[in-house]
């Protein structure tokens, strides 16, 4: 079936009129006179006459087809191919599933998976269709709905075990989906290891719709010897490193560590049973060290004996306060609170007594008192927020006596004050969904003595009310920045929020979000995906362990995340810096329990049975579009050339009369 994408092109077809209406004047005859000087040439007049007339027809056929073949390409026809449908038979449909999640790399095992999936396909009725299916973290169907058993069996191929989890609940759920589009009766058959720790936590999420049978064939039988690492942990003592083992072999082994691709240190390994290990703390490089840890032994399983860890050794990020004092209390608080989450540094600025030019330095800063800010500051200010750079500000004295605040423009009214009368405020409503409020708890115990009212403006959003309902956390947007104005002072004479414990959590939440940096996790999963808003930036270039570009800087304008399918050390660049980060195997791939023989019983009897569904009659693939605007434009070119060509034939001997 022929369509188009843009059919209003087609209004183009009407200049086709403007050719013909072009031949009618030129054709139409005017009335003749007959000579008798010219009678014995008539004939011969008629004869090139003719000759002419025909030039002229093919020249304006094609000038109408030059028109018609512009408007179809500007329209962009398509064709779209029917789906080749093959007939349902009685046999119905197997849909072979091959597990290639990580455990299924152990010695020995994916060998005898693909046998068992070869002989599941050659046992398969010679009129059933077979569908060929990899799974691990998610479903890969490989080829298409074929009946060629030849064909199943060289899918099978390509298949090797990847890095990733098994999650058999999710499996199969997404296996429902695909039976329910595949000729019934469906027999479901299931290559696997069968984890005891792929199984979902209800047992009724094991048991898909729309399947005739369930077949399982289990791979990897006896028990495994397996050393694994679980968790790293670095901390001012050391490295601390989890491990757990598996088998009745004696476990002889060291574990290695490595910074930075060096090794640095190797412990023996003899004990039975989970055990950790320290290792002494290593003299860090400044910024991300990349952390490794080895088993060297003779398991069966290898792909768990690496794990990777990035410990961030950088200097703390400095954060200009924008004060009067530098041994004040707001700056006390304030370098309390940053200087627990162990990433900032507070950098106390003397207002007045700086380069105001310094600010561009920084994502973010904090006024303790917005009243402070002169003209020039307030300039200074004002063109930080505009280009980006976001504010944290505070009311104070100094803020209470203006008429017209600093940087926001807002016009407090009188200061509320219950210090004298005991009538104190307290928070009321907190918008907990703002990142900057989402993480924090316990503001209903701060009590507020003093209160600078505000009326919010139109670019204002109120994030928290007080008590009396009027603000006291403003969120403003100025420019490309943004600006947070607590409407009360860092002293113990407006409120005693500094020492409240919501304080130092909001401080670095607050930090977070105007900084544009979440809290980026060091260590993945494989499988789990990293936005790139949390390594600070929404574009950069990413590339994997191999040291292949994965995501490139064009890529990222469209693509704001990417799966860490693989094991090892991922690089971030983005305009803010590099990042590193780590991805290991589940640690669940590495408990090599299987389930028992009656849960695969009991899986079998709950399929047997249950209603396939009437399924659909047929299998189909894909319906295919081909586009055709190219061929159009080609057709279009070689009809230019044909009309230039004629076009030079029909004017040729005018030409040649003229000279």
């Amino acid at each position: 079936m022929i369509g188009l994408l843009a059919q209003l092109f087609l209004v183009g077809l009407l200049a086709v009129g403007l050719p013909l209406w072009l031949h009618r004047l030129q054709t139409q005859s005017s009335d003749r006179k007959t000579f008798s000087s010219a009678m014995l040439l008539e004939k011969a007049e008629k004869q090139v006459h003719v000759k002419k007339k025909l030039k002229y027809l093919l020249l304006l056929a094609a000038r109408i087809a030059l028109l018609v073949l512009l408007a179809l390409a500007f329209a962009k026809p398509f064709l779209t191919r029917p789906p080749v449908m093959i007939a349902s038979t009685d046999a119905g449909t197997r849909l072979l599933v091959v597990d290639t999640s990580a455990s299924m790399g152990r010695n020995g095992v994916f060998p005898q998976a693909l046998t068992s999936a070869r002989q599941a396909i050659n046992d398969a009725p010679a009129d059933a269709l077979i569908q060929v299916v990899a799974a691990d973290a998610g479903l890969r169907v490989l080829g298409s709905l074929t009946n060629d058993k030849g064909a199943a069996r060289n899918e099978l191929e390509t298949l090797s075990p990847s890095e990733l989890r098994l999650d058999v609940g999710e499996i199969m759920t997404a296996l429902e989906r695909l039976a329910a589009g595949l000729p019934p009766p469906v027999e479901l058959h299931v290559v696997s290891d069968f984890q005891a720790s792929a199984m979902p936590v209800r047992f009724s999420d094991a048991i898909p719709d729309g399947v005739a049978s369930f077949t399982p064939h289990v791979v990897g039988t006896g028990e495994p010897f397996n050393w694994s690492i679980s968790y790293v942990r670095d901390s001012a003592d050391g490295i601390e490193v989890g491990l757990n083992g598996s088998g009745d072999r004696e476990r002889v082994g060291d574990v290695d560590l490595f910074v930075n691709g060096e090794i640095i240190s190797s412990k023996g390994l003899s004990q039975t049973g989970p055990l950790s290990l320290q290792f002494d703390r290593p003299d860090f490089e400044s910024g991300a060290n990349r952390v490794a840890l080895r088993i060297n032994t003779d398991d069966d399983f290898t792909a768990d004996n690496d794990w990777y860890h990035v410990v961030d050794n950088a200097p703390p990020d400095p954060i200009p306060l924008i004060t009067l004092n530098a041994g004040g209390l707001p700056v006390t608080y304030l370098s309390a609170a940053l200087e627990s989450a162990g990433r900032y540094r507070v950098e106390p600025l003397i207002a007045g007594d700086f380069d105001t030019r310094i600010l561009t330095r920084y994502r973010w800063a904090i006024v303790d008192d917005v009243g402070l800010a002169d003209p020039d500051m307030t300039a200074a200010l004002d063109e930080f927020v505009a280009n980006g750079g976001n504010l944290l500000a505070f009311a104070g004295d100094r803020a209470a006596a203006m008429e017209v605040l600093p940087v926001t423009g807002h016009r407090p009214g009188a200061l509320v004050s219950g210090q004298q009368s005991g009538d104190f405020l307290s928070v009321g409503q907190v918008d907990a969904r703002h990142p900057a409020l989402s993480a924090t708890e316990g503001w209903q115990s701060v009590t507020i003595t003093r209160n600078l009212p505000l009326e919010p403006g139109d670019a204002d959003d109120v994030l928290i009310r007080l008590s009396n309902n009027e603000p006291f956390l403003i969120e403003q947007r100025s420019g490309a920045g943004r600006i947070l104005l607590v409407t009360g002072a860092l002293d113990n004479r407006w409120n005693d929020l500094p020492v409240r414990p919501v304080f130092v959590s909001f401080i670095i939440e607050a930090a977070r979000y105007l900084s544009g940096v979440g809290e980026l996790p060091r260590s993945y999963t494989a499988g789990a995906v990293l936005p790139l808003s949390l390594a600070g930036a929404s574009s950069g270039q990413v590339v994997d362990p191999d040291g292949n570009t994965v995501l490139s800087l064009a890529d990222t304008t469209r693509e704001q995340q990417i799966k860490l399918d693989r094991t090892g050390f991922y690089e971030v660049y983005t305009p803010q810096g590099e990042t590193v980060v780590a991805a290991n195997i589940d640690p669940r791939e590495s408990d090599l329990r299987k389930v028992s023989q009656e849960t695969l019983d009991d899986w079998q009897n709950a399929t047997v049975g249950q209603d396939a569904g009437a399924g659909a009659a047929f299998a189909a693939e894909q319906e295919e579009t081909v586009e055709l605007w190219h061929w159009v434009l080609l057709a279009l070119a070689l009809v230019v050339i044909g009309e230039s060509f004629l076009g030079n034939m029909h004017l040729a001997p005018r030409s040649m009369g003229r000279a």
